[in-house]
């Protein structure tokens, strides 16, 4: 009789990949695959951490294109010990953790973690590591795209105390394998050295959460909103950035530091119109924003500014489903009135 494909209950699901971890263990490799329920306590985390970096890196179905992140991440060029590499697989199992747990026994003198959430969302997910990290620097990758071979040995070699690494950006089109043009890449690749101001002169660039390292005992105090659809970015460095005060370093095109980011169909700036998107998720995310504001020195006139311009932006989402739908101007002005914000730019969605 022959074989029939084997379907896993969630149950059989979970003891394989356990039964993994412990096999592993067995031959001293540096894998920890947590129980999908493990939960975190502040009061359980050490308050020391190790020099170096660590990369924090949610993964959902990534089986079909994680694998030039993984190798990307094998050629760094800075010494192993200097950083950790932490996989937090959430939502529904495919082959992934499969595909991680071969890249972890063909590389056992690489730092590598692997946990497993069942519960969905890149909120979720980099929450749970940064709760893992145990490194003085913190740096976000995302599972579809990949870095340089020096990203890693550029950025750290340009540490300092309460100082934020920004890399070199670069956009990649997702079917044709080539560099695409992107408001970004000028910023970021004709910069180096320190810009403090680069909060509100290249707002677009601060708020991505890949593409940098951060000091991680700031990171520690920030927790992404698992609430959101979409704007989680802007939520999570309206939060972040004004409590902190930061340096900004911009690291020379010439280390080599690039982060390269695959861009999808799926991406924001292909999002269609509709008001779920354009006004109710807009305005939770400016509800975050609203709350940084609320908290923010108005003499900070920096910060008070680069604010404004993120309640601007969000705005702008509004004012493209009124262009569509003015019919329904009255509608979405009530449902802004209904959030109290500090701070809102009516006039911007007048016809």
């Amino acid at each position: 009789m022959g074989m029939k494909n084997l379907i896993l209950s969630k149950s059989d699901q979970f003891n394989h990949y356990k039964d993994k971890a412990n096999q592993l263990k067995k031959e001293n490799k540096e894998l920890k695959l947590k129980n999908e329920e493990l939960e975190f306590k502040n009061n359980e985390l050490s308050p020391e951490l190790e020099e170096g970096i660590s990369l924090i890196i949610p993964s959902y179905k990534g089986e079909n294109h994680i694998q030039p992140l993984l190798e990307s991440l094998e050629k760094q060029t800075i010494s192993k010990d200097l950083f950790e590499v932490i996989f937090i697989v959430n939502g529904e199992m495919d082959s992934t953790i499969d595909i991680l747990t071969d890249f972890a026994k063909s590389n056992p003198d690489m730092n590598i973690i692997i946990s497993y959430t069942s519960e969905g969302g890149v909120s979720n997910a980099r929450n749970i590591g940064i709760r893992i990290a145990k490194r003085e620097y913190i740096g976000f990758l995302d599972d579809d795209d990949f870095i340089s071979d020096n990203y890693l040995k550029a950025l750290y070699d340009h540490i300092a105390p309460n100082r934020v690494v920004l890399s070199n950006f670069i956009d990649i089109d997702e079917e044709t394998g080539e560099e695409i043009g992107s408001r970004l890449v000028p910023y970021s690749m004709n910069r180096e050295g320190i810009f403090n101001d680069v909060v509100v002169k290249l707002t677009n660039l601060s708020i991505i959460t890949t593409a940098k390292i951060i000091p991680a005992l700031a990171v520690k105090g920030t927790d992404f909103n698992p609430n959101l659809n979409n704007g989680v970015d802007v939520s999570y460095y309206a939060r972040l950035y004004p409590k902190n005060h930061f340096e900004f370093y911009f690291v020379s095109k010439e280390e080599g530091a690039v982060y390269y980011r695959i861009r999808r169909s799926g991406s924001i700036s292909r999002q269609e119109t509709s008001y779920q998107f354009n006004v109710l998720d807009r305005l939770k995310v400016i509800d975050d924003i609203n709350e940084s504001y609320k908290q923010v020195d108005k003499s900070d006139e920096l910060y008070v500014h680069f604010l404004k311009i993120l309640f601007d932006a969000q705005t702008y989402f509004i004012g493209l489903y009124l262009d569509e739908y003015p019919q329904d101007r009255e509608k979405v002005i009530e449902e802004v009135r209904k959030h109290n914000f500090e701070y809102f730019s009516y006039e911007k969605l007048e016809g």
